[in-house]
């Protein structure tokens, strides 16, 4: 079974924000992010400019957001794996192992990593921190200080 097929299908409507490993964000919509591409389009949102070309190596992650408003007053995560809250994604949890990332800018969140083992240069997490606004991450491990797995 694909990665794909694991994590739940990828719609034009999804809406991404990507996360540079130099601080930049884009947000906007895909209709060709693959974990097996090195590049992707991305129509921003908030432009009449045409798609950019984003290149995967160049991320810390792209977020699969609810809203790009996001929400300012999210206090910091539970610091422990909770459950996936929105149910698209629950069937990831099979094949999911419990993990805590942390990027190489600090930001730490507890979920299940899907593909984690394979040697691809980003693997699917899910956050369960049930005020979140991300729906699921690709995670870009270059871009990663570490991957806690933790008991299931």
């Amino acid at each position: 079974m694909s990665i794909l097929g694991l994590v739940g299908e990828i719609y034009f409507e999804d809406k991404v924000v990507a996360h540079y490993k130099d601080g930049r964000v884009v947000k906007g919509h895909t209709h060709d992010f693959s974990p097996e591409c090195d590049t992707f389009s991305l129509q921003p949102y908030v432009t009449d400019l045409g798609p950019v070309t984003v290149a995967i190596e160049d991320l810390k992650a792209v977020f699969h957001v609810k809203t790009f408003e996001g929400n300012r007053d999210h206090k910091p995560s539970p610091q422990q794996v909770g459950e996936i809250p929105d149910p698209r994604f629950r069937v990831a949890v099979d094949r999911a192992k419990k993990a805590l990332v942390e990027f190489a800018d600090g930001e730490r969140m507890w979920g299940y990593a899907v593909g984690v083992e394979r040697p691809n240069p980003g693997f699917f997490f899910f956050p369960t921190d049930p005020h979140t606004n991300n729906l699921r991450i690709y995670v870009i491990r270059s871009a990663l200080k570490d991957v806690v797995l933790l008991d299931r």
